[in-house]
């Protein structure tokens, strides 16, 4: 798993549930995914049964899962090109859902 210190990024939101995590990406978000756990944004695998991708103008928003921290919000900056590759990939798999 890829480290977060490798990418440009910010924490949105932190210590919070999973609800809260997809509601707050819904809210921020332009486009937004919903994809299978195991799926990977920038070499980050994205833990759970389910988890919300947003895109916003070039940023990423995706919720990340910090064993004994909980769930957090956070944005990967300027990454169109990995928004470009996404958007391609969910595309052809009929098991990701485009939720907003």
């Amino acid at each position: 798993m890829a480290c977060l210190r490798e990418y440009r990024y910010e924490i949105l939101l932190k210590n919070t549930t999973l609800k809260e995590c997809e509601n707050y990406i819904k809210k921020c978000s332009e486009d937004v995914y919903l994809v299978p756990g195991g799926y990977k944004v920038k070499d980050i695998t994205l833990l759970g049964a389910t988890s919300p991708v947003g895109f916003s103008e070039s940023d990423i928003i995706i919720q990340f899962t910090k064993p004994c921290f909980g769930f957090f919000v956070i944005k990967l900056k300027s990454e169109v090109e990995e928004i470009k590759k996404l958007r391609d990939q969910y595309k052809k798999d009929k098991n990701v859902k485009k939720i907003k």
